[in-house]
């Protein structure tokens, strides 16, 4: 019983939950912006899987993992630009873009794998340089929490940092009332004069870059490697997290909590004789099990203004 509460709630477990959440978090946040201005983009995976491929060899080429993460970003800002292009100015049903690009990012990083270094599954080389965890002198002085928070790496602050960020942007200036209102009413807010189109592209873009610095956490948060399908399906969790919350940053950021705590804890219970099948499915499980436990609470929601 011990070992079952240690692994719910140790700080091992939690300091993985706090971890595993980062890519999630950035994603997420990008994906946010897009939400809440009426772009309905479920190609987060592919633009997650891409960056960690040039994120990797941006740092393979330079030793510099701030390079490697300028990299990714250009990616996911190119990512979006595809998507942004075939969408908005082409007439391309999203929903088919993003399947597309989900479906090509796996074969097209794998592709590159394999013509570049000339290996297929994994690539790690001692050019690959990570980015170092950060000690935090305050966090040393609370226990327990000295032992989930401290010493992570760098871009898990980044990631915590941007929930406050987007939050100001998206509820405290003209610019996210702006966004909000293209989504909730596009004509409306065509006759206060407001550039849909721009909103939209610069909701995009922000999803591109924030889903860049995502995908660059995969291969530089200290592991310094990349490997096929490394994003395994993380982008189509930050999806889920994005419906849970409905675009609502606080509310995304405990959706991304509850999904890593759910994969931490299946990370901890290997140990035990569990079938490896049933733990790799609990954080999927636990998505599944949120959508469907926030698509009754929506429905008892609108029966009541009905």
């Amino acid at each position: 019983m011990a070992e079952i509460l240690n692994i719910l709630f140790g700080t091992a477990t939690l300091a993985a939950m706090v971890r595993l959440s980062t890519p999630l978090v950035l994603a997420s946040m990008g994906g946010a912006f897009g939400n809440k201005s009426g772009v309905f983009n479920i190609a987060l995976e592919s633009f997650m899987l891409t960056s960690a491929f040039f994120a990797m060899y941006g740092s393979y080429l330079t030793e510099n993992a701030m390079v490697g993460l300028l990299f990714g970003i250009a990616t996911g800002l190119i990512m979006s630009v595809i998507f942004g292009i075939l969408v908005f100015h082409f007439g391309s049903n999203p929903t088919v873009v993003s399947i597309a690009l989900n479906l090509s990012a796996w074969g097209f990083t794998t592709l590159l794998l394999t013509s570049m270094f000339g290996t297929r599954g994994s690539f790690m080389d001692p050019k690959i340089v990570s980015f170092p965890s950060v000690d935090i002198p305050l966090l040393n002085q609370i226990p327990y929490l000295r032992d989930i928070l401290n010493n992570q790496n760098v871009l898990v602050y980044v990631a915590w940092i941007s929930v406050v960020v987007c939050w100001i942007i998206m509820y405290k200036t003209p610019f996210g009332l702006r966004l909000r209102g293209v989504g909730i009413n596009e004509r409306a807010a065509q006759t206060t004069g407001t550039n849909v189109l721009k909103y939209r592209w610069i909701a995009l873009l922000a999803t591109g870059g924030m889903v860049g610095v995502s995908g660059a956490f995969l291969p530089l948060c200290g592991i310094s490697m990349f490997t096929e399908n490394m994003s395994a399906g993380k982008g189509f969790l930050a999806v889920a997290a994005i419906m849970i919350g409905k675009g609502h940053p606080v509310k995304v950021f405990l959706s991304c909590l509850l999904f890593a705590y759910a994969d931490a804890v299946s990370i901890g219970l290997q140990a035990f004789d569990v079938p490896s099948q049933v733990v790799m499915t609990l954080p999927y499980a636990a998505t599944v099990l949120v959508l469907f436990v926030s698509s009754i609470k929506n429905s008892k929601t609108a029966a009541m203004e009905i």
